[in-house]
Protein backbone atom coordinates (compact mmCIF):
# COMPACT_ATOMS: atom_id res chain seq x y z
CA UNK A 1 0.00 0.00 0.00
CA UNK A 2 1.06 3.41 -0.79
CA UNK A 3 1.77 5.84 2.15
CA UNK A 4 -0.44 8.55 2.87
CA UNK A 5 0.00 11.91 1.42
CA UNK A 6 0.67 14.75 4.35
CA UNK A 7 -1.28 16.82 2.07
CA UNK A 8 -5.06 17.53 2.82
CA UNK A 9 -7.83 17.83 -0.13
CA UNK A 10 -10.36 20.98 0.41
CA UNK A 11 -12.69 18.65 0.45
CA UNK A 12 -11.58 17.12 3.34
CA UNK A 13 -10.48 20.78 5.05
CA UNK A 14 -14.05 22.02 4.94
CA UNK A 15 -15.41 18.84 6.50
CA UNK A 16 -13.23 19.61 9.72
CA UNK A 17 -14.07 23.12 9.57
CA UNK A 18 -17.33 22.53 9.63
CA UNK A 19 -17.42 19.71 12.56
CA UNK A 20 -15.63 21.96 14.43
CA UNK A 21 -17.88 25.00 14.23
CA UNK A 22 -21.23 22.12 14.98
CA UNK A 23 -19.05 20.86 18.12
CA UNK A 24 -18.63 24.35 19.24
CA UNK A 25 -22.96 25.38 18.58
CA UNK A 26 -23.24 22.42 20.42
CA UNK A 27 -20.83 23.25 23.47
CA UNK A 28 -22.62 26.85 24.05
CA UNK A 29 -26.18 25.26 23.28
CA UNK A 30 -24.72 22.76 26.43
CA UNK A 31 -23.53 25.52 28.79
CA UNK A 32 -27.12 27.62 28.76
CA UNK A 33 -29.53 27.56 31.90
CA UNK A 34 -32.83 25.68 30.75
CA UNK A 35 -35.93 27.66 31.59
CA UNK A 36 -37.69 27.04 34.76
CA UNK A 37 -40.82 24.77 33.45
CA UNK A 38 -42.78 27.17 36.12
CA UNK A 39 -43.17 30.18 33.96
CA UNK A 40 -43.55 27.93 30.66
CA UNK A 41 -46.34 26.38 32.15
CA UNK A 42 -48.41 29.61 33.29
CA UNK A 43 -47.45 31.20 30.31
CA UNK A 44 -49.19 28.51 28.12
CA UNK A 45 -52.13 28.11 30.72
CA UNK A 46 -52.85 31.72 30.18
CA UNK A 47 -52.58 31.45 26.61
CA UNK A 48 -54.64 28.09 26.52
CA UNK A 49 -57.38 30.49 28.52
CA UNK A 50 -57.56 33.11 26.76
CA UNK A 51 -58.13 31.63 23.75
CA UNK A 52 -60.72 29.19 25.07
CA UNK A 53 -62.83 32.62 26.57
CA UNK A 54 -62.68 34.44 23.42
CA UNK A 55 -63.72 30.86 21.75
CA UNK A 56 -66.98 30.62 24.02
CA UNK A 57 -67.84 34.49 24.16
CA UNK A 58 -68.18 34.18 20.23
CA UNK A 59 -65.20 36.87 20.28
CA UNK A 60 -63.67 37.38 16.87
CA UNK A 61 -59.80 36.59 16.18
CA UNK A 62 -58.06 40.14 16.37
CA UNK A 63 -56.37 40.55 13.05
CA UNK A 64 -52.26 41.07 13.28
CA UNK A 65 -53.11 44.22 10.48
CA UNK A 66 -56.04 46.35 11.94
CA UNK A 67 -55.06 49.75 13.09
CA UNK A 68 -55.38 48.84 16.82
CA UNK A 69 -52.35 46.20 16.89
CA UNK A 70 -50.57 48.70 14.93
CA UNK A 71 -50.88 51.54 17.98
CA UNK A 72 -49.64 48.34 20.10
CA UNK A 73 -46.47 47.78 18.01
CA UNK A 74 -45.73 51.60 17.87
CA UNK A 75 -46.13 51.29 22.21
CA UNK A 76 -43.60 48.38 21.97
CA UNK A 77 -41.34 50.09 19.80
CA UNK A 78 -41.44 53.11 22.23
CA UNK A 79 -40.48 50.95 24.98
CA UNK A 80 -38.32 49.58 23.38
CA UNK A 81 -36.77 52.53 22.51
CA UNK A 82 -34.15 53.24 25.29
CA UNK A 83 -32.84 50.22 25.17
CA UNK A 84 -31.58 51.10 21.46
CA UNK A 85 -30.42 54.42 22.69
CA UNK A 86 -28.72 53.19 25.40
CA UNK A 87 -26.65 50.46 22.71
CA UNK A 88 -26.00 53.37 20.19
CA UNK A 89 -24.45 55.62 23.80
CA UNK A 90 -22.12 52.37 24.46
CA UNK A 91 -21.09 52.14 21.05
CA UNK A 92 -20.44 55.66 21.02
CA UNK A 93 -18.14 55.48 24.09
CA UNK A 94 -16.59 52.45 22.83
CA UNK A 95 -15.34 54.49 19.67
CA UNK A 96 -14.38 57.09 21.53
CA UNK A 97 -17.52 59.36 19.56
CA UNK A 98 -19.15 62.02 21.11
CA UNK A 99 -22.80 60.95 21.84
CA UNK A 100 -25.31 62.23 19.63
CA UNK A 101 -27.71 64.36 20.92
CA UNK A 102 -31.07 64.66 19.77
CA UNK A 103 -32.99 68.06 19.28
CA UNK A 104 -36.72 68.60 19.85
CA UNK A 105 -39.01 68.08 17.45
CA UNK A 106 -39.92 71.66 17.51
CA UNK A 107 -36.03 72.91 16.18
CA UNK A 108 -35.58 70.88 13.40
CA UNK A 109 -35.19 73.02 10.72
CA UNK A 110 -36.89 71.52 7.66
CA UNK A 111 -35.51 73.83 5.00
CA UNK A 112 -32.29 72.14 5.66
CA UNK A 113 -33.68 68.11 5.34
CA UNK A 114 -32.36 66.27 2.43
CA UNK A 115 -35.52 65.75 0.72
CA UNK A 116 -36.45 65.79 -3.12
CA UNK A 117 -38.31 69.23 -2.73
CA UNK A 118 -35.64 71.01 -1.03
CA UNK A 119 -32.67 69.33 -3.31
CA UNK A 120 -34.42 70.09 -6.36
CA UNK A 121 -35.07 73.86 -5.19
CA UNK A 122 -31.68 73.78 -4.52
CA UNK A 123 -30.45 72.40 -7.73
CA UNK A 124 -32.67 74.95 -9.71
CA UNK A 125 -31.51 78.33 -7.78
CA UNK A 126 -27.46 77.23 -8.58
CA UNK A 127 -28.13 76.03 -12.41
CA UNK A 128 -30.75 79.01 -13.00
CA UNK A 129 -30.15 81.06 -15.97
CA UNK A 130 -31.31 84.93 -15.74
CA UNK A 131 -33.47 85.77 -18.90
CA UNK A 132 -32.10 88.45 -20.57
CA UNK A 133 -34.11 91.71 -19.99
CA UNK A 134 -33.76 93.43 -23.70
CA UNK A 135 -32.73 90.40 -26.75
CA UNK A 136 -30.01 92.59 -29.12
CA UNK A 137 -31.69 93.39 -32.10
CA UNK A 138 -30.40 94.80 -35.45
CA UNK A 139 -31.56 96.44 -39.04
CA UNK A 140 -28.76 95.23 -40.84
CA UNK A 141 -26.75 92.20 -41.45
CA UNK A 142 -23.20 92.16 -40.16
CA UNK A 143 -20.33 91.40 -42.95
CA UNK A 144 -19.12 88.03 -43.30
CA UNK A 145 -16.25 87.34 -45.46
CA UNK A 146 -16.22 83.73 -44.93
CA UNK A 147 -16.76 81.63 -47.50
CA UNK A 148 -19.96 78.96 -47.14
CA UNK A 149 -20.40 75.87 -47.46
CA UNK A 150 -23.81 75.11 -46.71
CA UNK A 151 -26.82 77.33 -45.63
CA UNK A 152 -30.09 75.90 -43.71
CA UNK A 153 -33.59 78.52 -43.60
CA UNK A 154 -36.08 77.15 -41.22
CA UNK A 155 -39.59 78.67 -41.15
CA UNK A 156 -43.23 77.78 -39.97
CA UNK A 157 -44.86 78.79 -43.15
CA UNK A 158 -43.59 77.67 -46.68
CA UNK A 159 -41.36 79.61 -48.79
CA UNK A 160 -41.94 81.19 -51.65
CA UNK A 161 -39.80 78.79 -54.26
CA UNK A 162 -40.07 75.87 -55.86
CA UNK A 163 -37.17 73.45 -57.62
CA UNK A 164 -39.30 73.63 -60.98
CA UNK A 165 -39.51 77.31 -62.25
CA UNK A 166 -40.91 78.77 -64.89
CA UNK A 167 -38.85 79.87 -68.38
CA UNK A 168 -39.42 83.46 -67.40
CA UNK A 169 -38.86 82.80 -63.90
CA UNK A 170 -35.40 81.19 -64.94
CA UNK A 171 -34.90 83.95 -67.89
CA UNK A 172 -35.29 86.80 -65.38
CA UNK A 173 -33.26 85.41 -62.58
CA UNK A 174 -30.47 85.06 -64.87
CA UNK A 175 -30.68 88.12 -66.59
CA UNK A 176 -30.66 89.85 -63.60
CA UNK A 177 -27.72 88.49 -62.10
CA UNK A 178 -25.26 88.53 -65.52
CA UNK A 179 -26.20 91.95 -65.93
CA UNK A 180 -26.51 93.35 -62.23
CA UNK A 181 -29.80 94.80 -62.66
CA UNK A 182 -32.44 95.85 -59.91
CA UNK A 183 -34.71 93.00 -60.72
CA UNK A 184 -37.54 94.80 -58.40
CA UNK A 185 -37.35 98.35 -60.46
CA UNK A 186 -37.45 96.69 -63.80
CA UNK A 187 -40.35 96.69 -66.25
CA UNK A 188 -39.42 93.71 -68.26
CA UNK A 189 -38.23 91.25 -66.15
CA UNK A 190 -40.20 88.77 -63.78
CA UNK A 191 -40.20 90.14 -60.19
CA UNK A 192 -42.26 87.07 -58.78
CA UNK A 193 -39.85 85.46 -55.24
CA UNK A 194 -39.13 82.61 -57.29
CA UNK A 195 -37.19 84.67 -60.01
CA UNK A 196 -35.72 86.76 -56.94
CA UNK A 197 -34.35 83.41 -55.26
CA UNK A 198 -33.12 82.06 -58.37
CA UNK A 199 -30.97 84.86 -59.12
CA UNK A 200 -29.25 85.07 -55.50
CA UNK A 201 -28.56 81.19 -56.25
CA UNK A 202 -26.34 81.77 -59.01
CA UNK A 203 -22.31 82.92 -58.77
CA UNK A 204 -19.19 82.88 -60.92
CA UNK A 205 -16.43 79.77 -61.18
CA UNK A 206 -13.30 79.15 -62.81
CA UNK A 207 -12.20 76.29 -64.27
CA UNK A 208 -15.02 74.47 -64.24
CA UNK A 209 -14.91 70.21 -64.92
CA UNK A 210 -18.10 68.32 -64.17
CA UNK A 211 -16.18 64.99 -63.01
CA UNK A 212 -14.53 67.19 -60.28
CA UNK A 213 -15.16 68.94 -56.93
CA UNK A 214 -13.68 72.02 -57.02
CA UNK A 215 -14.71 73.57 -54.09
CA UNK A 216 -13.70 73.39 -50.72
CA UNK A 217 -10.16 72.44 -52.02
CA UNK A 218 -8.34 70.25 -49.76
CA UNK A 219 -5.10 68.82 -49.90
CA UNK A 220 -5.87 66.12 -47.09
CA UNK A 221 -8.52 64.08 -49.28
CA UNK A 222 -6.73 60.68 -50.12
CA UNK A 223 -8.14 59.79 -53.66
CA UNK A 224 -6.01 58.64 -57.11
CA UNK A 225 -4.45 61.10 -59.18
CA UNK A 226 -6.22 62.85 -61.86
CA UNK A 227 -5.41 61.42 -65.27
CA UNK A 228 -4.89 65.28 -65.64
CA UNK A 229 -1.42 65.36 -64.31
CA UNK A 230 0.50 62.53 -66.76
CA UNK A 231 -0.97 64.79 -69.86
CA UNK A 232 1.22 67.72 -70.05
CA UNK A 233 -1.01 68.83 -72.61
CA UNK A 234 -3.67 69.27 -70.78
CA UNK A 235 -1.90 70.97 -67.53
CA UNK A 236 -0.37 73.76 -69.91
CA UNK A 237 -4.07 74.54 -71.40
CA UNK A 238 -5.60 74.61 -68.31
CA UNK A 239 -2.94 76.60 -66.97
CA UNK A 240 -3.00 79.35 -69.77
CA UNK A 241 -7.18 79.92 -69.68
CA UNK A 242 -6.56 80.13 -65.40
CA UNK A 243 -4.33 82.81 -66.02
CA UNK A 244 -6.23 84.69 -68.77
CA UNK A 245 -8.71 84.49 -66.07
CA UNK A 246 -6.93 85.61 -63.04
CA UNK A 247 -5.58 88.50 -64.65
CA UNK A 248 -9.55 89.59 -66.40
CA UNK A 249 -10.69 89.33 -62.65
CA UNK A 250 -7.35 91.31 -61.29
CA UNK A 251 -8.19 94.01 -64.04
CA UNK A 252 -12.09 94.76 -63.18
CA UNK A 253 -11.09 94.54 -59.68
CA UNK A 254 -8.51 97.52 -60.23
CA UNK A 255 -11.46 99.33 -62.04
CA UNK A 256 -13.69 98.68 -59.31
CA UNK A 257 -16.53 96.35 -61.73
CA UNK A 258 -15.74 93.77 -59.42
CA UNK A 259 -15.97 94.14 -55.42
CA UNK A 260 -13.82 91.32 -54.25
CA UNK A 261 -13.26 87.55 -55.53
CA UNK A 262 -12.29 84.34 -54.18
CA UNK A 263 -8.57 81.97 -55.25
CA UNK A 264 -8.93 78.59 -53.19
CA UNK A 265 -5.79 76.82 -54.02
CA UNK A 266 -5.40 73.45 -51.96
CA UNK A 267 -3.25 74.70 -48.77
CA UNK A 268 -4.50 78.27 -49.15
CA UNK A 269 -7.33 80.50 -49.75
CA UNK A 270 -6.73 84.13 -50.69
CA UNK A 271 -9.67 86.92 -50.59
CA UNK A 272 -9.19 89.61 -53.07
CA UNK A 273 -10.74 93.09 -52.05
CA UNK A 274 -11.39 96.54 -54.14
CA UNK A 275 -10.59 100.16 -52.63
CA UNK A 276 -13.69 101.39 -51.01
CA UNK A 277 -14.67 97.91 -49.26
CA UNK A 278 -15.01 98.11 -45.54
CA UNK A 279 -13.48 101.78 -45.75
CA UNK A 280 -9.81 100.64 -46.83
CA UNK A 281 -8.25 103.10 -49.66
CA UNK A 282 -6.50 100.64 -51.17
CA UNK A 283 -7.30 97.11 -52.80
CA UNK A 284 -5.88 94.77 -50.48
CA UNK A 285 -5.99 90.88 -50.43
CA UNK A 286 -5.82 88.41 -47.44
CA UNK A 287 -4.26 85.34 -46.98
CA UNK A 288 -5.24 82.18 -44.68
CA UNK A 289 -3.78 79.77 -43.91
CA UNK A 290 -0.17 80.12 -44.50
CA UNK A 291 3.16 78.49 -43.36
CA UNK A 292 6.48 79.45 -42.83
CA UNK A 293 7.97 78.62 -46.31
CA UNK A 294 5.23 80.77 -48.20
CA UNK A 295 6.03 83.81 -45.94
CA UNK A 296 9.63 83.68 -46.65
CA UNK A 297 8.90 83.13 -50.45
CA UNK A 298 7.34 86.71 -50.26
CA UNK A 299 9.89 88.34 -48.68
CA UNK A 300 12.74 87.16 -50.79
CA UNK A 301 10.12 88.20 -53.64
CA UNK A 302 9.79 92.12 -51.73
CA UNK A 303 6.40 91.48 -51.13
CA UNK A 304 5.50 93.78 -48.03
CA UNK A 305 3.37 92.22 -45.16
CA UNK A 306 1.37 92.41 -42.16
CA UNK A 307 -0.01 89.90 -40.15
CA UNK A 308 -2.99 91.19 -38.00
CA UNK A 309 -3.97 88.29 -35.99
CA UNK A 310 -0.57 88.12 -34.44
CA UNK A 311 0.52 90.32 -30.83
CA UNK A 312 0.22 93.69 -31.64
CA UNK A 313 4.14 93.63 -30.79
CA UNK A 314 4.73 90.93 -33.36
CA UNK A 315 2.50 91.93 -36.51
CA UNK A 316 4.63 93.50 -38.97
CA UNK A 317 7.37 91.15 -40.43
CA UNK A 318 8.78 93.40 -43.20
CA UNK A 319 9.51 96.70 -41.48
CA UNK A 320 13.15 98.43 -42.74
CA UNK A 321 16.54 97.41 -40.94
CA UNK A 322 16.20 101.05 -39.14
CA UNK A 323 12.98 100.39 -37.38
CA UNK A 324 13.88 96.87 -36.45
CA UNK A 325 16.66 97.57 -34.88
CA UNK A 326 14.89 100.33 -32.89
CA UNK A 327 12.05 98.40 -31.62
CA UNK A 328 11.80 96.67 -28.70
CA UNK A 329 9.37 93.89 -29.95
CA UNK A 330 10.93 90.24 -29.75
CA UNK A 331 12.69 89.50 -33.15
CA UNK A 332 11.74 85.15 -32.59
CA UNK A 333 9.61 85.82 -35.52
CA UNK A 334 12.58 87.03 -37.60
CA UNK A 335 13.62 84.60 -40.12
CA UNK A 336 17.38 83.51 -40.16
CA UNK A 337 17.74 85.61 -43.41
CA UNK A 338 16.75 88.28 -42.20
CA UNK A 339 18.85 87.88 -38.98
CA UNK A 340 22.10 87.33 -41.49
CA UNK A 341 21.44 90.73 -43.37
CA UNK A 342 20.92 92.67 -40.05
CA UNK A 343 24.82 91.33 -39.11
CA UNK A 344 25.81 92.54 -42.65
CA UNK A 345 24.73 96.07 -42.21
CA UNK A 346 25.92 96.27 -38.52
CA UNK A 347 28.79 94.88 -39.55
CA UNK A 348 30.20 97.98 -41.03
CA UNK A 349 29.85 99.99 -37.72
CA UNK A 350 30.46 96.93 -35.03
CA UNK A 351 32.11 93.73 -34.32
CA UNK A 352 31.37 90.53 -35.49
CA UNK A 353 29.63 88.66 -32.46
CA UNK A 354 30.83 84.96 -33.32
CA UNK A 355 34.86 87.37 -33.98
CA UNK A 356 34.31 88.33 -30.43
CA UNK A 357 33.20 85.22 -29.22
CA UNK A 358 35.79 83.32 -30.21
CA UNK A 359 38.39 86.30 -28.75
CA UNK A 360 36.57 84.90 -25.37
CA UNK A 361 38.45 81.66 -26.04
CA UNK A 362 35.37 79.75 -27.61
CA UNK A 363 35.88 77.24 -29.85
CA UNK A 364 34.56 77.18 -33.51
CA UNK A 365 32.63 73.76 -33.05
CA UNK A 366 30.70 75.18 -29.70
CA UNK A 367 29.92 78.64 -31.85
CA UNK A 368 28.43 76.77 -34.87
CA UNK A 369 26.42 74.70 -32.11
CA UNK A 370 25.15 77.92 -30.24
CA UNK A 371 24.23 79.14 -33.90
CA UNK A 372 22.29 75.85 -34.95
CA UNK A 373 20.36 75.57 -31.97
CA UNK A 374 18.95 79.58 -32.13
CA UNK A 375 18.35 79.10 -35.39
CA UNK A 376 16.81 76.19 -34.41
CA UNK A 377 14.42 77.71 -31.53
CA UNK A 378 13.77 80.72 -34.51
CA UNK A 379 12.42 78.49 -37.11
CA UNK A 380 10.15 76.57 -34.33
CA UNK A 381 9.01 80.17 -33.18
CA UNK A 382 7.99 80.95 -36.38
CA UNK A 383 6.43 77.65 -37.39
CA UNK A 384 4.06 77.32 -34.04
CA UNK A 385 1.64 79.44 -36.21
CA UNK A 386 1.83 77.55 -39.33
CA UNK A 387 -1.80 76.67 -40.77
CA UNK A 388 -3.52 78.53 -38.06
CA UNK A 389 -5.34 81.85 -37.70
CA UNK A 390 -2.78 83.87 -36.84
CA UNK A 391 -0.95 82.47 -39.75
CA UNK A 392 -3.32 85.11 -41.88
CA UNK A 393 -1.65 87.35 -44.04
CA UNK A 394 -2.40 91.25 -45.50
CA UNK A 395 -1.36 92.80 -48.21
CA UNK A 396 -2.28 95.93 -49.45
CA UNK A 397 -1.69 98.91 -51.97
CA UNK A 398 1.20 98.22 -54.63
CA UNK A 399 2.41 94.95 -52.73
CA UNK A 400 -1.48 93.77 -53.72
CA UNK A 401 0.31 93.87 -57.33
CA UNK A 402 3.12 92.27 -56.63
CA UNK A 403 1.28 89.55 -54.79
CA UNK A 404 -0.88 89.02 -57.87
CA UNK A 405 2.29 88.82 -60.21
CA UNK A 406 3.45 86.21 -57.30
CA UNK A 407 0.62 84.22 -57.55
CA UNK A 408 0.23 84.01 -61.42
CA UNK A 409 3.91 82.88 -61.28
CA UNK A 410 4.11 80.29 -58.76
CA UNK A 411 4.40 77.20 -59.53
CA UNK A 412 3.39 75.28 -56.53
CA UNK A 413 0.19 76.56 -56.95
CA UNK A 414 -1.31 73.71 -59.15
CA UNK A 415 -1.30 70.11 -56.52
CA UNK A 416 0.90 67.40 -58.37
CA UNK A 417 -0.72 64.43 -56.84
CA UNK A 418 -4.41 64.13 -55.73
CA UNK A 419 -7.99 64.07 -57.47
CA UNK A 420 -7.23 67.84 -58.29
CA UNK A 421 -3.76 67.16 -59.96
CA UNK A 422 -2.79 69.31 -62.67
CA UNK A 423 -5.68 71.80 -61.90
CA UNK A 424 -5.07 75.64 -61.02
CA UNK A 425 -7.20 77.15 -58.19
CA UNK A 426 -10.43 77.81 -58.34
CA UNK A 427 -12.06 81.38 -58.57
CA UNK A 428 -14.92 82.54 -57.28
CA UNK A 429 -16.50 86.34 -58.13
CA UNK A 430 -20.08 87.51 -57.54
CA UNK A 431 -19.43 89.43 -60.99
CA UNK A 432 -18.71 87.89 -64.62
CA UNK A 433 -14.78 87.54 -65.81
CA UNK A 434 -13.49 86.13 -68.77
CA UNK A 435 -13.61 82.48 -69.26
CA UNK A 436 -16.02 82.48 -66.17
CA UNK A 437 -18.69 79.50 -65.84
CA UNK A 438 -21.98 80.47 -64.54
CA UNK A 439 -23.20 78.35 -61.77
CA UNK A 440 -26.28 77.94 -59.58
CA UNK A 441 -25.86 77.08 -55.79
CA UNK A 442 -27.55 72.87 -55.11
CA UNK A 443 -31.11 73.81 -53.66
CA UNK A 444 -33.29 70.87 -51.67
CA UNK A 445 -36.40 71.71 -49.87
CA UNK A 446 -37.48 69.62 -47.01
CA UNK A 447 -39.87 69.10 -44.08
CA UNK A 448 -39.42 68.70 -40.62
CA UNK A 449 -41.46 68.11 -37.25
CA UNK A 450 -40.76 69.23 -33.85
CA UNK A 451 -42.35 69.32 -31.15
CA UNK A 452 -46.09 68.22 -32.79
CA UNK A 453 -45.32 71.35 -35.03
CA UNK A 454 -44.39 71.64 -38.54
CA UNK A 455 -41.39 73.11 -40.24
CA UNK A 456 -40.43 74.10 -44.11
CA UNK A 457 -36.45 73.44 -44.82
CA UNK A 458 -34.22 74.96 -47.75
CA UNK A 459 -30.87 73.57 -48.08
CA UNK A 460 -28.36 75.45 -50.41
CA UNK A 461 -24.88 73.87 -51.12
CA UNK A 462 -21.72 75.34 -52.98
CA UNK A 463 -19.78 78.32 -52.37
CA UNK A 464 -21.76 80.60 -51.17
CA UNK A 465 -20.53 84.18 -51.02
CA UNK A 466 -21.00 87.20 -48.90
CA UNK A 467 -23.07 89.59 -50.96
CA UNK A 468 -25.44 86.04 -51.75
CA UNK A 469 -26.09 86.44 -47.81
CA UNK A 470 -27.51 89.72 -47.87
CA UNK A 471 -29.21 89.10 -51.28
CA UNK A 472 -31.41 86.02 -49.97
CA UNK A 473 -32.31 87.99 -46.90
CA UNK A 474 -33.44 90.58 -48.53
CA UNK A 475 -35.55 88.27 -50.79
CA UNK A 476 -36.92 86.31 -48.24
CA UNK A 477 -37.35 89.47 -45.69
CA UNK A 478 -39.65 91.46 -48.94
CA UNK A 479 -41.27 88.13 -49.86
CA UNK A 480 -42.32 86.49 -46.71
CA UNK A 481 -44.27 88.25 -43.20
CA UNK A 482 -43.26 84.91 -41.23
CA UNK A 483 -40.31 84.68 -39.08
CA UNK A 484 -37.58 82.06 -40.47
CA UNK A 485 -34.40 81.91 -39.66
CA UNK A 486 -30.78 80.50 -40.73
CA UNK A 487 -27.69 78.11 -40.07
CA UNK A 488 -24.24 78.14 -41.80
CA UNK A 489 -21.12 76.13 -42.87
CA UNK A 490 -18.29 77.62 -43.34
CA UNK A 491 -15.01 77.32 -45.06
CA UNK A 492 -13.10 76.78 -41.82
CA UNK A 493 -9.55 78.43 -43.59
CA UNK A 494 -11.74 81.41 -44.57
CA UNK A 495 -12.89 82.25 -40.63
CA UNK A 496 -9.63 84.17 -40.01
CA UNK A 497 -11.43 87.10 -43.03
CA UNK A 498 -13.65 88.07 -40.34
CA UNK A 499 -11.64 87.43 -37.14
CA UNK A 500 -9.09 90.00 -38.68
CA UNK A 501 -11.07 93.19 -39.18
CA UNK A 502 -10.53 94.73 -36.10
CA UNK A 503 -6.82 94.39 -36.63
CA UNK A 504 -6.87 95.98 -40.33
CA UNK A 505 -9.17 98.56 -39.34
CA UNK A 506 -6.47 99.69 -36.51
CA UNK A 507 -3.47 99.09 -39.13
CA UNK A 508 -5.21 101.35 -41.93
CA UNK A 509 -5.85 104.10 -39.08
CA UNK A 510 -2.13 104.21 -37.82
CA UNK A 511 -0.74 103.89 -41.57
CA UNK A 512 -3.19 107.43 -42.37
CA UNK A 513 -2.34 109.39 -39.35
CA UNK A 514 -4.42 112.20 -41.92
CA UNK A 515 -7.33 110.14 -43.43
CA UNK A 516 -8.41 111.38 -47.11
CA UNK A 517 -11.94 112.16 -46.23
CA UNK A 518 -12.80 112.96 -49.58
CA UNK A 519 -11.57 109.77 -51.19
CA UNK A 520 -13.55 107.66 -48.53
CA UNK A 521 -16.57 109.83 -49.31
CA UNK A 522 -16.21 108.50 -52.98
CA UNK A 523 -16.02 105.02 -52.38
CA UNK A 524 -19.42 104.32 -52.68
CA UNK A 525 -19.64 106.03 -56.00
CA UNK A 526 -16.70 104.61 -57.12
CA UNK A 527 -18.10 100.90 -56.72
CA UNK A 528 -21.69 101.75 -57.92
CA UNK A 529 -20.81 99.71 -60.72
CA UNK A 530 -19.37 96.46 -59.29
CA UNK A 531 -22.71 95.05 -59.04
CA UNK A 532 -24.13 95.45 -55.66
CA UNK A 533 -27.09 97.54 -54.96
CA UNK A 534 -27.01 100.68 -53.57
CA UNK A 535 -28.40 99.77 -49.74
CA UNK A 536 -25.92 96.77 -49.83
CA UNK A 537 -22.77 98.78 -51.46
CA UNK A 538 -23.12 101.45 -48.49
CA UNK A 539 -23.17 98.65 -45.92
CA UNK A 540 -20.06 97.11 -47.27
CA UNK A 541 -18.00 100.57 -47.65
CA UNK A 542 -18.47 101.16 -44.37
CA UNK A 543 -14.99 101.51 -42.15
CA UNK A 544 -16.88 100.62 -38.86
CA UNK A 545 -15.06 97.13 -38.38
CA UNK A 546 -17.93 95.95 -35.83
CA UNK A 547 -20.30 95.54 -38.77
CA UNK A 548 -17.60 92.42 -39.62
CA UNK A 549 -18.36 89.34 -37.57
CA UNK A 550 -18.72 85.94 -38.32
CA UNK A 551 -21.98 84.63 -38.63
CA UNK A 552 -23.36 81.26 -37.44
CA UNK A 553 -26.78 81.30 -37.32
CA UNK A 554 -28.93 84.88 -37.90
CA UNK A 555 -33.08 85.11 -37.00
CA UNK A 556 -35.27 87.32 -38.86
CA UNK A 557 -38.27 89.41 -36.30
CA UNK A 558 -40.69 90.21 -38.96
CA UNK A 559 -42.53 92.26 -36.13
CA UNK A 560 -39.67 95.00 -35.85
CA UNK A 561 -38.17 93.74 -39.15
CA UNK A 562 -34.81 92.95 -37.10
CA UNK A 563 -31.78 90.53 -37.07
CA UNK A 564 -30.61 88.25 -34.17
CA UNK A 565 -27.63 86.42 -34.13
Amino acid sequence: MEPTSPWKKPNEVMQLHKMKRRKKALQERMRQPLPSTSEETKEGRTEIDLNFSRLINGDKRKNPFSKNNSKDKKMKLERESPQDESNDRTLFAILNLPAKVEKPVQDLDTEKLSTFSNLLQKFTAEHSVEPEITEKKYKHLPIDWALKTKVRLMSPKPFAWTAKLKASEEASGTTGFVRCLDTTSSPTLDTSPRALFHQTCLYWQHPHLPWLDLYPRSSGKVAATSFMATNEEVKQALLREWTESFRSLFQLLRALHCPYFYVCANTFTCLFRAAGLCGDSQPCALVAPTTRGFRQTLRQEDVEFTMPLRPDNKKKLNTSEEERRNSSFDSCYDTMDEKTQDKENEGSGDEDPDQFLSQLGLETDLLKKINNTQARITHNAESSVDSAAESLVLVRGADAQAFFNFLLNCKSLVSPTGPTAGVPPTLLAPTAFHGGTLQSLKVRENTLHCDNKKYYSIEMRGPILPTAVHTLFDVLRTSSSAQFSATFAHHQPTLAFSWAAQGISEDESSKDKEPNLFSKAFNKENLSDCGISETMLQHFCSPDPSLVKSLDSVKYNPEDDTYTW
